[in-house]
């Protein structure tokens, strides 16, 4: 699992509240106009279908099963700028995005289940 955080993105990420006990929790469903979004959380809670795909010091990535064939290949970044500030979600594998940009397709359609993710 190939999943890349950069440095601005893992500051702001301790600045909201990720520490030892306190993870980020990410999942992929169908929707959006390319097929696939991604949701993301702050969590306390692993469940039984949950498995930590990213740790680096303090900061680990969770994610269930299904949602984790998608996320091979994603960068976490954080940007400041005036227009869009906020987290970037880049994955490699992706093979389009819409105009907007929060939707992704990579050619197959996300399973259409319930990731239990809120934003």
């Amino acid at each position: 699992m190939d999943i890349k955080v950069t440095e601005t993105a893992k500051s702001k990420l301790y600045d909201m509240g990720v520490s030892d006990t306190v993870f980020l929790r990410i999942g992929v469903s169908s929707g959006g106009c390319s097929g696939n979004t991604y949701d993301a959380v702050l969590d306390e809670t692993m469940s039984e279908v949950d498995e930590v795909y990213y740790k680096d010091e303090k900061l680990r990535i969770v994610s269930d099963k299904v949602s984790s064939v998608y996320l091979d290949g994603l960068t976490i970044d954080f940007s400041n700028d005036l227009i869009e500030p906020g987290f970037r979600l880049t994955n490699a594998n992706a093979k389009g995005s819409c105009g907007c940009g929060s939707s992704f397709s990579t050619g197959e359609p996300a399973p259409n289940v319930d990731t239990s993710f809120s934003v």
